[in-house]
């Protein structure tokens, strides 16, 4: 069989996989559209779902979509093109053994402050939260087990809200009772902004400029703190997260997720295994009282560890 007909069969499998999930299958033809190739690596992403998995790569999608505002070929364009980028960082990484940048500045001058290159990169990156097996899993994760548990009102901070799919969640909740978020990044939450006026959300969100690493004690306390794919992006992670426990409420929660071995021009903080992961959370404070991991593609955990293949961890703790 050739390779364009073993593709076409990989995307007609596809398309039977994703038969009644309409806006992830409009999402996924998008992407085929420009990357034909890709349907190779979409189909072990999704055939490794579980239902629950499925079901929230719906929701995801139903997001994303909203966001896209009818532009599914530009922003599946950025995702190539940020597929491209990463990888050339895990040729670096797997080289090397470490993150090719180290500090925020370098990642400053090379990435955030590159208008040309954050364009596409932040595209890609929102697709990733739905066709990357590691990204759905914590998704989930955080949709049911975080979001999902809740019992009683709370108020919501988000550092790094990004495209604000868990702001714009959070705020579906009915019992989200205020909800703050906050970036280091006048910009970023500006971009938060719009997206969350594209994805309908009426509740008030206080969007707050504020730098972690830096800030004195916070002023007010929260009883559900979400921190995701942010502390590899700081030089000083372990201060970050003590600063959070000052702001989370004795009987709060957080919800940490962090990528191990995990290359991407913007990641500067190294975190190699689960077990260093814990020990930071557990040192800044905090009891973990449960840890999921997820690798990319559905593979095996241990040996996604053991070849330093990316792995999603998502951690919920308390205050110890």
């Amino acid at each position: 069989m050739t390779d364009k007909a073993l593709t076409a069969d990989k995307t007609a499998a596809l398309a039977t996989l994703l038969g009644a999930m309409p806006e992830t299958d409009a999402i996924v033809a998008a992407v085929l559209a420009v990357w034909p190739d890709h349907a190779a690596y979409l189909l072990k992403s999704f055939s490794a779902r579980s239902p629950a998995l499925l079901a929230a790569t719906e929701v995801a999608s139903s997001a994303a979509r909203k966001l896209m505002a009818g532009n599914e070929a530009r922003f599946a364009t950025g995702y190539k093109w940020t597929c491209d980028q990463l990888r050339d960082e895990e040729i670096f990484f797997h080289r090397e053994g470490r993150y090719r940048l180290s500090t925020f500045a370098e990642a400053w001058d090379e990435v955030y402050s590159n208008h040309d290159y954050m364009a596409p990169y932040v595209d890609g990156l929102l697709l990733s939260q739905i066709l990357w097996y590691n990204h759905v899993g914590t998704f989930e994760m955080f949709l049911d087990r975080v979001l999902g548990a809740a019992t009683a009102p709370f108020d919501y901070l988000e550092i790094g809200p990004g495209h604000g799919l868990m702001v714009y969640l959070a705020a579906r909740s009915p019992l989200s009772r205020t909800l703050a978020a906050w970036d280091v990044s006048s910009i970023s939450l500006h971009e938060t902004r719009v997206a969350l006026d594209r994805l309908g959300v009426t509740k008030p969100v206080a969007l707050v400029e504020v730098d972690i690493l830096k800030a004195a004690a916070p002023d007010r306390q929260y009883d559900l703190i979400v921190i995701s794919e942010v502390l590899e992006h700081l030089e000083t992670p372990g201060v970050a997260l003590a600063f959070l426990r000052k702001a989370l409420r004795p009987e709060g929660r957080i919800f940490i997720n962090v990528p191990l071995n995990s290359p991407s021009p913007d990641h500067i903080y190294l975190f190699s295994t689960p077990e260093e992961l814990v020990a930071m959370v557990e040192a800044a404070g905090f009891r973990v009282v449960s840890t999921e991991m997820f690798a990319t593609q559905g593979r095996k955990l241990a040996a996604a560890i053991a070849n330093r293949i990316s792995v999603s961890t998502g951690i919920i703790a308390v205050p110890a």
